[in-house]
């Protein structure tokens, strides 16, 4: 079976961290976000699968080369200029000789495609949408569906007066390749705001999958933070015979090879902590939180749901919550970074700073301090 993973965006809903990473490879606990994927979809017999890429492309190749690693044929259809989700499809029209199935790059999910899928050859539509309940219908595509679960309105992030369904639209499809014949060729065409709206108003059918799955775009830091909050959950214990552990653990952790945690420190898991990291003693890591390799955190700091990528160091006292912390960044004593913070890579952030909750933080800045609600960055 075939699939198209949509992986050329630019992923500006996560940067800074996107500008050096696409979005599809950065990582969700020890692998890529992609990797995820092509896992989900291998397990559900899809063999063959085409990613689209435009933006840092050479990235995701050099990962997944010709996927024979991962147990699947993986073809990459080039793409100039982006297309859009429909048009980038089109682009790979040579690929898709029959029944097939889409899923967005950002995607981290339980869905069943192949589930999906049977359920799309037993109406005989030309597209079938993978829908979920939510409570916010107009960050998404919403549908609205008769008794029969034919779609009979479609349309793209309405503004909230404008909701008349909770069912969104996962950008999880089962399609024909007949519907191809609709998008045009060499034009950025979108799946939600022009293919499925014109369908619809010509009267094909289209059909919606009612899932109640776990589902969530990580193309956001909530999405993110979500998904690493999924996985971190399934682990197991684990602890590397070659740690060195003086503080106090409790539930499932990974603790890496080489990995020292000093006496006083408290961890609860869930938790991941990569190889090669140093923990000062009093710390405290709480459910949740993901510390990758090489990291160094000070003593009677509070790591609070966080993710922090490798090689960063983090000094004493500082306290991390529900944020992500990029890859060698250095914070100072007594930093404290708010939720849904993101600080991109090669950041320093100096002692007894605040990074209020939502900030973005641009890679290679220096922030040398918090003076009247103001904070001072230099290059």
């Amino acid at each position: 079976m075939k699939a198209v993973v949509l992986a050329g965006g630019y992923g500006t809903r996560l940067r800074p961290l996107t500008y050096t990473t696409p979005k599809t490879m950065l990582p969700i606990c020890d692998k890529p976000v992609l990797h995820y994927i092509i896992d989900f979809l291998s397990k559900q017999g899809f063999d063959e699968i085409i990613i689209t890429t435009n933006y840092l492309e050479n990235q995701i190749k050099n990962y997944f080369g010709d996927g024979r690693d991962f147990g699947v044929k993986i073809y990459y259809p080039k793409e100039d200029e982006p297309l859009g989700t429909a048009g980038s499809v089109k682009n790979a029209e040579k690929y898709l000789d029959e029944t097939f199935g889409v899923i967005q790059s950002d995607n981290i999910t339980e869905i069943s495609l192949a589930e999906a899928l049977r359920y799309h050859r037993e109406r005989k539509g030309l597209a079938t949408i993978s829908l979920v309940s939510v409570e916010n219908p107009w960050q998404f595509g919403i549908a609205e569906v008769n008794r029969k679960s034919q779609i009979k309105r479609f349309i793209e992030k309405p503004k909230p007066d404008e909701c008349f369904s909770n069912l969104a639209s996962t950008g999880l499809y089962i399609l024909e390749p007949e519907i191809l014949e609709y998008i045009p060729e060499n034009t950025p065409f979108d799946f939600a705001k022009d293919l499925f709206p014109m369908m619809l108003k010509k009267g094909k059918r289209i059909y919606g999958y009612r899932a109640e799955c776990f589902w969530v775009d990580v193309g956001k830091p909530e999405g993110y933070m979500k998904a690493s909050e999924w996985v971190v959950n399934q682990i197991k214990r684990y602890i590397s015979e070659t740690a060195e552990i003086e503080g106090k653990i409790r539930g499932p952790v990974h603790i890496g090879e080489n990995t020292v945690i000093k006496k006083g420190t408290k961890i609860e898991g869930p938790v991941i902590i990569e190889n090669d990291c140093t923990i000062e003693a009093d710390s405290k890591i709480q459910p949740c939180s993901v510390v990758k390799s090489g990291v160094t955190i000070g003593s009677g700091t509070k790591i609070e749901k966080a993710v922090t990528y490798q090689n960063s160091k983090i000094d004493s006292n500082a306290r991390l919550q529900e944020c992500i912390i990029a890859e060698n960044c250095e914070l100072g004593n007594n930093v404290e970074i708010g939720k849904l913070a993101v600080v991109g890579p090669n950041c320093k952030i100096a002692d007894y700073t605040t990074v209020l909750p939502g900030s973005r933080i641009w890679p290679d800045l220096w922030i040398e301090g918090q003076i009247d609600g103001i904070v001072r960055t230099k290059k």
